[in-house]
């Protein structure tokens, strides 16, 4: 209010050819310092007004890019030529009309049903419209459409997920993927030689906890779709413990009347267990130890690998190692 009874009385006094009071040199030579920037501004904005004017009254040369839409495509059928996305359509004319153009490009309609389209003839109908513009060249200038039918099969996801548990963890189980399976849509000739479909190669590090991870599928090709694009990924840990357990070596296949004993007798089985079933499994047979009759049969050393096979699948154990990795044996053979 204060700065307009100023203007108001600088306006008075330049008509009345009187002086202005001056109360306040301070509050005069802000005003004045206003007055100058709003000259300035107020001239600024006439110049670059004049200055658009005389330069969109200009011929340019500018490219816009015009989204291509295909309409007519029945459900059953798929496009299996490469359709762009967009027309790069190159024009010239005065700036005004280029402006409505450039900011809001139109766009094409392409019957999905036509084999040739003469994309340049159609573009150029469309844009004729505009007064005084004039198309120089259309990118691309023809499409070739191919369709082929449309058919959707079941195919299995195969995990890409690499799993690095913590120290003294490990997996409960394989990890399970859900779904297991997914499908995919598109031309018979590109779904024929899919059996499976792959998530994106992932890598989970330090896992010391069960989790349950969303995993992206893998992006599919141009004219495939895939349904769901992710799975769950559902990965069980415990914490695991190692232990040991002496079991007897046997002999399978021994033939009726012979006998075969080995040194040592026994070998120590070290294994790991979850912790939380480490009291459950203490004095349980877990292993047994055996040595094929036709391996001894074959063998012409005297020394044999025994085999380790887990009897007890209702607990998650995993065999480590065994001690001694080699043993001797004897063949007692009757009189």
């Amino acid at each position: 209010m204060k700065f307009l009874n100023f203007l108001s009385d600088r306006i008075k006094g330049f008509f009345s050819g009187e002086s202005i009071p001056s109360s306040d040199e301070s509050d005069l030579s802000s005003f004045e310092s206003r007055e100058k920037i709003i000259a300035f501004s107020v001239a600024l904005v006439i110049s670059l007004s004049l200055w658009f004017i005389v330069n969109l009254s200009r011929d340019f040369n500018v490219s816009i890019e015009v989204p291509i839409i295909l309409s007519n495509l029945p459900q059953d059928v798929t496009i299996i030529s490469e359709i762009p996305d967009v027309a790069t359509v190159n024009l010239t004319g005065e700036g005004w009309n280029l402006i409505s153009v450039y900011t809001n490009p139109p766009r094409v309609f392409v019957n999905a049903e036509s084999e040739e389209v003469n994309l340049s003839e159609q573009i150029r109908n469309q844009i004729g419209a505009f007064s005084n513009l004039n198309i120089i060249q259309v990118r691309p200038s023809q499409l070739e459409i191919r369709t082929e039918t449309r058919i959707s099969k079941r195919v299995p996801v195969v995990s890409r997920v690499e799993l690095n548990v913590g120290n003294r963890y490990g997996l409960i189980r394989d990890p399970v993927v859900s779904p297991d399976s997914v499908t995919i849509s598109g031309a018979e000739s590109l779904l024929e030689e899919i059996d499976y479909w792959e998530t994106e190669n992932v890598e989970l590090t330090n896992i010391t906890r069960s989790v349950v991870n969303n995993i992206n599928l893998r992006q599919p090709d141009s004219g495939v779709s895939v349904v769901p694009s992710r799975v769950t990924l559902d990965v069980e840990v415990a914490e695991f413990t190692e232990a040991e357990l002496r079991v007897p070596i046997r002999t399978r296949n021994l033939p009726s009347g012979r006998a075969v004993t080995y040194n040592p007798s026994s070998i120590m089985v070290r294994y790991d267990v979850p912790i939380d079933q480490f009291s459950e499994v203490h004095g349980l047979r877990l292993f047994n130890a055996y040595v094929d009759y036709t391996l001894i049969t074959d063998d012409d050393s005297g020394r044999v690998t025994p085999e380790v096979e887990l009897v007890e699948n209702d607990y998650h154990i995993r065999l480590r190692s065994f001690q001694p990795p080699r043993v001797s044996y004897f063949r007692i053979i009757p009189e």
